[in-house]
């Protein structure tokens, strides 16, 4: 059983299974005509048992990575950066 930091402290978390029903990208253009592209994409989603929130909502974590691109306008990008 997986453990999770809630309320200031490790308690255990049941894995819940899931289904990928979207995934969108959200997209930002910025006044140099820079397109920043954010997504949010989640690789694991735990329940905490037995806990409940002040509106009477199940209590769960969600373990989430950020896919970013930028795609920079014609004039802002400099030469690739040597490896």
């Amino acid at each position: 059983m997986p453990k999770v930091p809630y309320k200031g402290k490790q308690v255990d978390a049941d894995d819940v299974s899931f289904t990928i029903v979207s995934e969108d990208w959200n997209r930002y253009q910025l006044h140099d005509g820079t397109e920043i592209r954010i997504r949010l994409v989640v690789r694991d989603i735990l329940k905490i048992p037995r806990e409940i929130d002040g509106e009477g909502t199940p209590v769960y974590s969600v373990r989430s990575s950020n896919v970013l691109v930028v795609r920079p306008s014609e004039g802002t990008a400099g030469p690739p950066a040597a490896r």
